[in-house]
């Protein structure tokens, strides 16, 4: 019985916690471009801007393959940095042509459930919090000193009938790391 007592408590705290996925891949390959010969680059308008061809030879350790690479752009950076991006994809299509590429994917779940951590939801003059549950003032970013209190300006953005409405609000520092508001409007 108590077991399934902590059990159904442990999934009901998860239950409230914040997660996010993140998700990381890599690819690894061990093919080494040996030399380079006859490479072309050709710039030609694109509905975009411009495009970058390039075509060269490429040895892999005692055979030749044929590279082919592109790259598109607005045509504001230089056609040397555009070309040196269509050039690395040559170098890719090679790579592919010789042998596989190894894919290394990292999945990991971060969970919190600190409440600390969460954006105060409703805040009226009184409500006490850490500064990073307030939502800063982008007008209004520095602190300021009131009565010899710090002070900072926050928005607080909530729906009114039919509406959503954004608030300015003062909060007070009341000590080490808790802060009151004392006014919104």
């Amino acid at each position: 019985m108590k077991l399934g007592i902590l059990t159904l408590s442990m999934v009901a705290v998860s239950a409230y916690a914040d997660c996010v996925l993140q998700d990381k891949t890599v690819s690894q390959s061990s093919v080494v471009i040996a030399e380079r010969t006859q490479l072309t680059a050709t710039v030609v308008p694109d509905p975009a801007g411009k495009r970058c061809l390039v075509t060269f030879r490429a040895r892999v350790g005692a055979t030749w393959y044929t590279a082919n690479g592109e790259y598109a752009w607005p045509g504001d950076t230089p056609r040397d940095s555009a070309c040196a991006v269509a050039v690395k994809r040559a170098e890719d299509s090679v790579r592919d042509q010789v042998s596989s590429s190894r894919v290394i994917s990292e999945k990991i779940l971060v969970c919190r459930d600190d409440p600390t951590l969460d954006t105060i939801r409703q805040t009226n003059p009184g409500t006490v919090g850490e500064l990073s549950q307030f939502r800063p003032h982008p007008d209004y970013p520095r602190s300021f000193w009131h009565n010899g209190t710090q002070c900072r300006w926050f928005l607080d953005t909530g729906f009114t009938g039919k509406t959503i409405r954004t608030w300015q609000g003062v909060i007070c520092k009341i000590h080490d790391s808790k802060w009151v508001v004392v006014d919104k409007f």
